[in-house]
């Protein structure tokens, strides 16, 4: 009995096999490689929104501290010019230092670069295990 006496088998059972596994490989590295590309596209998009938002923020906010202080020592300037500007400045070192704890809150939130396609690819080596140990 050869083979292709088997029902069920052909002659190029195993090749076939090999050439639908090797098909199968190569799309999920394909949609896997265009989730990566999708997924650095968006992670720029949103560092480079982040970057100007914050600088037009920081840019805005730093002229409008400037001039409230100014017109704070220009307002006290004839009676109390120095208690007033140690007053800004003190006031400047705390929205500073306020700043500073949004920001950092913000940097330690970060969502994990890249997370979907670290889950896809986690997934399809736990079904690739499960294949191979059947």
């Amino acid at each position: 009995m050869t083979e292709s006496d088997i029902p069920g088998r052909s002659a190029g059972g195993l090749f076939d096999s090999l050439r639908a596994l090797l098909a199968t490989l190569v799309a999920m590295a394909h949609t896997r490689v265009e989730l990566f590309g999708t997924e650095i596209e968006e992670e720029i998009r949103r560092v480079v929104v982040l970057l100007l938002g914050g600088l037009a923020v920081l840019t805005l906010a730093s002229l409008a501290l400037l001039f409230s202080g100014l017109v704070v020592i220009a307002a006290c300037w004839d009676t109390h010019r120095l208690a007033a500007t140690a007053g800004v400045a003190l006031g400047f070192v705390v929205f500073t230092a306020a700043a500073y704890l949004v920001v950092r809150a913000q940097t330690r939130r970060r969502s994990r670069l890249l997370a979907s396609t670290l889950d896809e690819l986690e997934r399809d080596l736990a079904l690739l295990d499960k294949q191979v140990a059947r």
